[in-house]
């Protein structure tokens, strides 16, 4: 059985060297460990240290002689390891940061292992006195540990250092309780204060929930479900889901039309279509049609069909940062999202009757991506009109038809929501 350290090492190597996705990563080194302590402690590490990378280099680039370049692969990651500790972490003891570093690096980097001790004592010594850069925008990347480009794309919202922090944080564990179970739940939870239809799981390990299981919950975060209640599908009603996948929204589409009607959800890959599938067969939903579908290429024979529409679009992801923390570094081309975003707004709309409804969102918090496109769209399309957006009191706040939720302002996902209505002629 592993060390949750070594674990968490390896995940690491995983996605700074190959390429992993950081939740992935994490999911493959859980299994390795029986102690919940410890999958905990993976989890906090890798997570933490991918979210705070740039930080850490920064700081270790200030004692070692060695430019980060340089370094090894496992002694950076050691370091970054217990800095992170060091830096970020408020229960475990500095003695124990250093000392399991060193034995990683007497096991992995050989006599590198003196080197690696100097410079997190060196850190210790020297952490009331780090200064970051002078100028705010370096400031601020290193800072929270975003690219400087990042930096400059928030910088415009009013509040972008409340938002970098926001951003860092550690979500909760949210799922929404499926309405067509009605039966209590297992699970040690507590009730939203945003939302009353969800809940805070206390544990992380959803695979083995009971009511996971058992079709009574499905994880979604809050700033996700405000789309499918602002689309608010009727029983009965032909609903299309253009961008389905993993099934939150769509199964979500399902309850409020109390099961009754018929639900297109696509996705491009096939493999996705699998786990709208099996979301919907775990959670009693049989009115989801779930096919392989391109987004981006007009289905002819969905044209004036549906009663409400949901584009869920690509994006550059960059409101669930918290969740995903590789977006800081791996992030899309930004440039080139607005035009396919816009191509599926635009098919999306066709498949609408008169007086349809349709519900653009993403979970990024960029205007390019967001009211830039709905603008466009509407000045391209004189027989739609933007729709005032009703949600849960802890959300609300006035507005024409799009409302953008922030981690900092919200305590939800960063997300944003348009509806649209086709004009009956």
């Amino acid at each position: 059985m592993q060390n949750p350290r070594e674990a968490a090492l390896f995940a690491l190597y995983e996605i700074e060297y190959n390429g992993a996705y950081s939740n992935m990563a994490v999911k493959d080194a859980l299994p390795k460990l029986t102690d919940s302590r410890d999958k905990g402690l993976v989890t906090q590490l890798v997570y933490g240290v991918v979210r705070r990378k740039l930080t850490l280099d920064y700081i270790i680039s200030r004692y070692s002689k060695v430019k980060i370049k340089k370094l090894s692969k496992y002694v950076l990651l050691i370091l970054r390891m217990g800095v992170y500790q060091l830096y970020f972490t408020d229960k475990i003891p500095e003695s124990a940061a250093v000392n399991e570093s060193v034995k990683l690096a007497k096991k992995y980097c050989g006599k590198s292992s003196g080197f690696v001790n100097g410079i997190l004592h060196s850190v210790i010594r020297g952490k009331d006195t780090l200064e970051y850069p002078k100028d705010k925008i370096e400031n601020l990347s290193v800072k929270y540990s975003f690219t400087e480009e990042m930096v400059e794309l928030f910088w415009d919202t009013g509040f972008c250092e409340e938002l970098l922090d926001a951003l860092n944080g550690e979500p909760e564990t949210t799922v929404r309780v499926n309405t067509l179970k009605n039966e209590e739940l297992e699970t040690e939870c507590e009730v939203s204060q945003i939302y009353s239809g969800a809940r805070i799981l206390k544990g992380t390990d959803i695979a083995n929930n009971p009511d996971y299981q058992k079709g009574r919950i499905i994880v979604q975060d809050i700033a996700a479900m405000m789309a499918s209640l602002a689309l608010s599908p009727k029983p009965n009603d032909t609903c299309i889901d253009m961008c389905a996948s993993p099934g939150g929204k769509t199964t979500h589409l399902a309850e409020l039309m109390e099961n009754k009607g018929r639900i297109y959800a696509f996705d491009i890959h096939p493999h996705k279509i699998e786990i709208i599938n099996k979301n919907a067969e775990r959670m009693g939903i049989s009115i989801i049609d779930a096919k392989v579908g391109d987004a981006l290429k007009l289905n002819q024979e969905l044209i004036g069909k549906a009663d409400k529409v949901l584009a869920d679009v690509p994006c550059s992801g960059l409101g669930i940062i918290r969740r995903k923390p590789d977006i800081k570094w791996n992030k899309d081309e930004i440039e080139t999202l607005p035009e396919i975003q816009l191509k599926i707004l635009e098919n999306a709309s066709k498949y609408l009757k008169d007086g349809g409804e349709l519900v653009y969102s993403t979970c990024t918090i960029l205007r390019r991506e967001n009211e830039d496109v709905v603008m466009r769209f509407l000045e391209e399309n004189k027989d739609f009109e933007l729709l005032p957006i009703e949600l849960p009191q802890k959300l609300a706040r006035e507005n024409k038809g799009y409302i953008t939720l922030y981690p900092n302002i919200d305590g939800t996902d960063g997300f944003f929501i348009c509806k649209v209505k086709r004009k009956c002629k």
